[in-house]
């Protein structure tokens, strides 16, 4: 089955997304990006790296995406050692910032705000709208599916980011916590990064990845996968 949706009128065949997929799911045929129909792992990295925006996921279950996560927080000394694992502190090219409760909705609400704006008509909108005027917080955030908390990578170039996202693949994995990539949180970001920049005092560089995360069900198998190694962007 398909991971990727693949737009191949944007696509121009640059080949980042091959080089930067972690289990060789990519190739370039014909100056168009194609899947293998290897497994992807859907750790978000195409999707990001893409210059034209050509890549996003394929339409997941309902049921499946709201499955994801147990509903639990990331606890602050996991989140510390995952932190740690990615260089904050040390790494001066890396920025990283987790929201959460409160400060999480109002940057969804600042985000979906943005999105309604624009032209871009995402679905996604439109079931978050519907989700947020029943009040019925007791059905998953169609944004977050379940998860409760947002880990924003920040860099100076999309090397160093993606290989802090790698570490926090790896560490992440060990603990019990996993994540997906959220394209429509980028999108925002993406289309008013000014409206946004409050929530990120002090922050250089730029956005590179927003990942939705929570310790994963047990009966469904963990969305990060460790990684042998990481492969570089450019070659």
């Amino acid at each position: 089955m398909p991971g990727l949706k693949i737009d191949a009128d944007k696509c121009i065949g640059c080949g980042k997304c091959v080089r930067i997929c972690p289990v060789n799911n990519l190739a370039v045929e014909n100056k168009k990006v194609r899947e293998t129909g290897k497994d992807c792992i859907r750790c978000g990295h195409c999707v990001s790296s893409c210059p034209k925006g050509a890549l996003q996921f394929a339409d997941e279950d309902d049921a499946f995406k709201k499955g994801w996560f147990d509903g639990r927080l990331v606890s602050d000394s996991d989140l510390n050692e995952i932190l740690s694992s990615m260089g904050m502190g040390t790494d001066p090219d890396i920025w990283i910032k987790v929201l959460q409760g409160a400060e999480l909705d109002e940057y969804i609400e600042s985000s979906m705000d943005i999105l309604k704006k624009s032209s871009s008509g995402i679905p996604l909108v439109k079931e978050w709208e519907e989700w947020n005027e029943r009040h019925d917080f007791l059905e998953p955030n169609p944004v977050l599916w379940e998860g409760k908390q947002v880990l924003f990578i920040f860099s100076d170039s999309p090397e160093h980011a993606f290989s802090a996202s790698n570490k926090m693949v790896v560490k992440g994995f060990g603990m019990g916590v996993r994540g997906f990539h959220s394209n429509i949180l980028m999108a925002a970001y993406h289309e008013d990064p000014g409206r946004l920049e409050s929530f990120f005092p002090g922050f250089k560089g730029k956005m590179y990845m927003a990942f939705v995360i929570g310790h994963g069900r047990r009966l469904i198998e963990p969305l990060f996968k460790p990684l042998e190694k990481f492969k570089g962007l450019f070659r």
